[in-house]
C-alpha cells in the first residue's frame, strides 16, 4: 500500500476536491519526536499565538519525515510524475486563544492554468500538511473549499485577465479570497485529522487557517514537492531562500534519500 503513496480513491479525491486526508506509515515515536521539535523551534510567546518558520531548520526529527519514502511516492502519484523533487517546507504551531471567537481567513498560494493541471507530469505543487497533533473542529482546522482549484484553473486558462503568470510558468503568488473572482465556490469545510495523518493538498484550492478555540495546540509540518524538471515561480527572496535550504538539505539527508533535493 505505501509503495504507491496514494490509493486510486485518494488520488481521485486529490484531483477532484484538491485535498484529501490520509493515513501515513509514520510511527508514534516519529510523530512524538517531530512534535517535540516543533515546540522547541516554535515556543509559545505572549502576543504570538501562531508562530511559524520557513526553510530554516534542520532538526533530525523533522528531516526524518520530509525524506520518508512514503511522501515521495505520494507526490509522484499526485503529480503524475516518474520523479519528484522536494520544493519547500514550513512549520506552524497554532496555540489556544482563550476568549477569541472562532474565525478563519482564506486564500490561494499557487496559481496555475487547467493545462498545467492536466499536463503529464503536472505543472503544479503537491503540498503535504502533516498533522503532529489531533485536529478537531475547534483546534484551528484548515478550512478548504473543495474543487475550487479547478474553477480557478479553468478561468485562468480561458481568461488572460486572470492569468497572473501572463502565460509564463505556474507561480506561487498568494491571493486572498476577497480578491479572487466571484466563482461558485463550494462552502468551506474543516479538515480534521488524527496526529500522524497528512492532508495532501494543492494550495491552488481556496484554503486557510482558523483560530484555535480548543485547549491544546495544533502542530503542523508542511512540505511540498514538484515534478522533476517542472518550473514553479517564486518571489526572488523566497527563491534565494529555497536554494540555500536545498544546499543545506543535501548535506543533511541520508545518502540514499538525498536524490529528492535537486542539485541546483
Amino acid at each position: 500500500m505505501w509503495g504507491m503513496g496514494l490509493t486510486d480513491e485518494q488520488a481521485r479525491a486529490f484531483d477532484e476536491a484538491g485535498a484529501v486526508t490520509i493515513d501515513t506509515p509514520l510511527t508514534a515515536r516519529q510523530i512524538a519526536a517531530a512534535a517535540a521539535a516543533m515546540d522547541r523551534l516554535l515556543p509559545f510567546r505572549e502576543g504570538n499565538p501562531r508562530p511559524s518558520r520557513t526553510c530554516d531548520y534542520d532538526d533530525p526529527a523533522l528531516l526524518d519525515i520530509i525524506q520518508h519514502p512514503f511522501f515521495e511516492a505520494a507526490a509522484r502519484r499526485a503529480l503524475a510524475a516518474d520523479e519528484v523533487h522536494f520544493f519547500q517546507t514550513a512549520i506552524l504551531n497554532a496555540y489556544p486563544e482563550p476568549g477569541v471567537p472562532f474565525r478563519f481567513w482564506q486564500h490561494v498560494d499557487i496559481q496555475y492554468r487547467l493545462s498545467d493541471f492536466l499536463a503529464r507530469p503536472r505543472r503544479i505543487l503537491c503540498s503535504f500538511f502533516l498533522w503532529l497533533s489531533d485536529v478537531n473542529e475547534r483546534r484551528a482546522p484548515m478550512m478548504v473549499r473543495p474543487g475550487s482549484h479547478l474553477l480557478l484553473a479553468r478561468l485562468r486558462e480561458d481568461d488572460p485577465a486572470w492569468d497572473a503568470g501572463g502565460g509564463g510558468p505556474p507561480a506561487v503568488a498568494p491571493v486572498m479570497l476577497a480578491d479572487l473572482p466571484p466563482l461558485p465556490f463550494a462552502p468551506p469545510v474543516p479538515l480534521t485529522a488524527r496526529a500522524g495523518q497528512v492532508s495532501v493538498l494543492t494550495t491552488a484550492t481556496v484554503h486557510g487557517a482558523s483560530t484555535n478555540v480548543d485547549t491544546q495546540p495544533r502542530r503542523n509540518l508542511v512540505f511540498t514537492f514538484a515534478a522533476a524538471g517542472v518550473t514553479i515561480g517564486l518571489p526572488p527572496g523566497e527563491e534565494r531562500q529555497k536554494r540555500e535550504y536545498h544546499a543545506l538539505l543535501r548535506a543533511r539527508l541520508r545518502p540514499e534519500r538525498a536524490h529528492i533535493v535537486p542539485d541546483e
